[in-house]
């Protein structure tokens, strides 16, 4: 069974699944996050590799609210740099781009180039900068996008500039598989809890992990899926390997959320180096 990841080809997903599993790996392109998850659910893949965050643009929002909502745990993690170019279908001037179509988050992480160089040109959003490319093949006016080397030579696209994202681009990516999480060893483990609405919760909540002397590497709010005014916070504590410690952890949070959700216990991710000539965002 192949593994799903977000599509089409060209994707920076596809270029941290080929890191992660290896050039081998059988890789399932689905046009969406939601439906990547949807695919593990349903038993049609053995894994996906999801975007989570980037160190420019912030959290992929979607993919917060599919790990709650899914059955899902959290099998490991990878971080690969992002280079973007900004190409067009013929070698146009900066001046003379009159749309720029690209992916929410491609346009934030290149957002220095985009407010020197084209502040005024009107802008498209799309659901991955390969999309974009695609668009962009039948697209009548001064049309360009931001993506990747693999995104032009695949649709034979001129590149204009290169390397026009800000500093320090990186995109995480997590191992997701379908099923219920059981307590294991990991460097981190991942845990999604809701807040009853009422002065001091959040205090109570860190309070369970700072009295075991357990640092949160992360934790994001978002209103919770029922919208009655609490809050989900998806958190990732970095674990010493004791099982009973994360147990006790999970336990005390039982007792004063209205939901806990342990997503699993993993290695930290480690930087990996692109491969050559390829990738898009995510």
């Amino acid at each position: 069974m192949a593994y799903a990841i977000l599509g089409p080809s060209g994707t920076f997903s596809e270029e941290a699944a080929r890191l992660y599993w290896g050039d081998d790996a059988e890789l399932s392109l689905i046009p969406n996050i939601a439906e990547l998850f949807q695919r593990l659910e349903n038993g049609q893949a053995e894994g996906a590799l999801i975007p989570i965050d980037n160190s420019l643009a912030g959290t992929i929002n979607v993919s917060m609210e599919c790990l709650e909502a899914s059955c899902v745990n959290i099998k490991g993690e990878i971080t690969i740099p992002i280079t973007q170019h900004l190409m067009a279908g013929s070698k146009y001037q900066l001046d003379e781009i009159e749309l720029l179509i690209s992916q929410p988050a491609a346009l934030l992480q290149c957002e220095g180039f985009i407010r020197n160089n084209l502040a005024g040109v009107r802008r498209e959003i799309t659901d991955s900068t390969t999309a974009a490319a695609q668009i962009i093949r039948g697209e009548k006016k001064r049309a360009a996008c931001i993506g990747n080397w693999q995104a032009s030579r695949l649709y034979e696209l001129e590149i204009i500039e290169s390397n026009i994202q800000d500093e320090d681009n990186l995109t995480r990516f997590i191992h997701v598989a379908a099923g219920e999480a059981i307590p294991g060893i990991g460097e981190k483990s991942s845990i999604i809890f809701t807040l009853p609405d009422y002065p001091g919760a959040l205090y109570k909540a860190l309070g369970i992990f700072a009295s075991r002397n357990l640092n949160l590497s992360k934790i994001e709010s978002q209103p919770a899926r029922d919208r009655n005014a609490s809050f989900s916070f998806y958190t990732e504590v970095d674990t010493p390997g004791n099982v009973l410690l994360l147990e006790q952890v999970l336990s005390a949070l039982k007792q004063i959320c209205t939901n806990v959700k342990y997503l699993g216990s993993y290695n930290e991710a480690k930087r990996c180096c692109p491969l050559l000539k390829r990738s898009d965002t995510y």
